[in-house]
């Protein structure tokens, strides 16, 4: 087993690689359990959640934040440097894209209809 773990991830979206910063999050879905008591038994109901990616794009002159807000049904590759590499599918912004010119960043927030790990 390796020592490793992630501080680089390269995100591809149908192919095309951004220019991300540290720091992106993947929640890969699947659901929540919500506790419910019954005297002193215990049990829980679920709520499925979707698999989401947040992350902060560079906002370079390849980098259109109204291209990034037409992003909907793409594949979504999240490669990390130390080896689990994920894929998302049917992925779609959920946010409009914000540019921050201070810092020269997009915050770009995207949902898939499913993640796995490939």
């Amino acid at each position: 087993m390796s020592g490793q773990v992630t501080g680089i991830a390269t995100i591809r979206v149908d192919g095309v690689e951004f220019p991300t910063e540290r720091g992106a999050t993947l929640n890969p879905g699947g659901v929540n359990r919500t506790t419910r008591m019954a005297g002193k038994r215990v049990f829980y109901n679920e709520e499925p959640v979707a698999a989401t990616l947040q992350c902060t794009v560079l906002h370079t002159a390849e980098v259109d934040p109204i291209d990034l807000n037409t992003i909907k049904n793409a594949t979504v590759l999240v490669e990390c440097d130390n080896g689990q590499d994920y894929m998302l599918s049917g992925a779609f912004v959920t946010e409009t894209a914000e540019v921050n010119t201070g810092e020269g960043q997009v915050r770009l927030n995207m949902a898939a209809r499913r993640c796995e790990r490939i």
